[in-house]
């Protein structure tokens, strides 16, 4: 089995399993690294972004200690694959991937950012990070429009794009809606409508548009140096060819460009492995697991892939 076959078939499932898991009696806890929506009914997990705001809109000792516990499953989670629950896990990611299937098949392009407007945009997600730190602990210390601040317990999830869009998948469609309760809710939810309708139009224009600006992303990668997933380079063997990069959905040019750097897992690199799927040079790129070698590059694997293409393709035409 092709390793995007086996990553297709990993995301299908969590997708299915998230996203109605509760319906066969499953739920993983209130600290999954990954999109399970707190606004899907059957879910069976909840995203740490979720617990993460509650605890610091109540700020108490007891909220506190709970959101430490949380944070340290939350952590043991991402150590353990990395990034890779965005690449294999995410319901959300899954979405976007089925999107650029569509895309694929309608015959169109996409779009890909210069590394400059790359850089230029990073600050929208931190943007988004701060929102989900920063307006619950002003619902717990209100000095200043106590009316607003009771708006935005969770305001990172009533921007989410995963708000909309998940539920829309699995069947819930009163989910997508202006919340008129009072004025905060009305310019959330209209933002975090706005916001989903960019993300799903997005997607169909660029691979893992969402991924760029995504909060809980960004924590992810600040795991990279300690997580047991890493993707490695041997210098020796890569010839730059490009390929790494021209295949790769987050679009990292590090990969190809770094010299005498073994270990290449960047904060933004979601551990799909098509760069190394797809990499004809032997053992230029690997994945390791716990510093154990688990999966490598292969002309063998580089040719056949590109003879089946063709064949494909010929076919096609014939």
């Amino acid at each position: 089995m092709k390793i995007s076959t086996l990553r297709w078939t990993i995301l299908t499932a969590a997708f299915v399993i998230l996203l109605f898991g509760a319906y066969g009696g499953l739920y993983f806890g209130y600290f999954l690294p990954t999109f399970s929506c707190c606004w899907v009914r059957a879910r069976a997990g909840t995203c740490f972004m979720l617990t993460l705001q509650r605890t610091l809109g109540l700020f108490t000792w007891e909220s506190m200690f709970i959101l430490l516990i949380q944070f340290i499953y939350f952590s043991l989670l991402v150590i353990i694959i990395g990034r890779a629950w965005c690449g294999w896990v995410c319901p959300l990611g899954f979405v976007q991937d089925l999107l650029d299937r569509l895309r694929q098949a309608a015959g169109l392009g996409y779009v890909r950012f210069s590394e400059k407007l790359r850089r230029s945009l990073a600050w929208i997600k931190w943007a988004f990070l701060a929102v989900a730190l920063l307006l619950p602990l002003w619902v717990a210390f209100p000095v200043m429009c106590p009316a607003v601040a009771l708006g935005l317990q969770i305001p990172f999830c009533q921007l989410c794009p995963g708000k909309y869009i998940l539920p829309l998948c699995v069947g819930n469609p009163d989910r997508i809606s202006v919340n008129y309760e009072n004025g905060t809710h009305v310019v959330m939810s209209i933002l975090g409508l706005g916001f989903s309708i960019v993300a799903l139009l997005g997607a169909l224009i660029k691979r893992r548009f969402w991924c760029s600006f995504c909060p809980l992303g960004l924590i992810l990668g600040w795991y990279r140096k300690i997580s047991f997933l890493k993707l490695k380079k041997n210098d020796a063997a890569c010839t730059r060819c490009e390929i790494c990069y021209n295949v790769c959905p987050s679009e990292i040019m590090e990969v190809f460009r770094s010299q005498g750097k073994v270990d290449v897992t960047t904060s933004e690199c979601m551990l799909c492995l098509k760069c190394v799927e797809n990499c004809p040079e032997e053992g230029a790129l690997k994945a390791t697991y716990l510093g154990k070698t688990i999966y490598q590059s292969s002309p063998d694997k580089f040719f056949a892939k590109r003879c089946l293409d063709i064949t494909a393709n010929q076919a096609e035409k014939g």
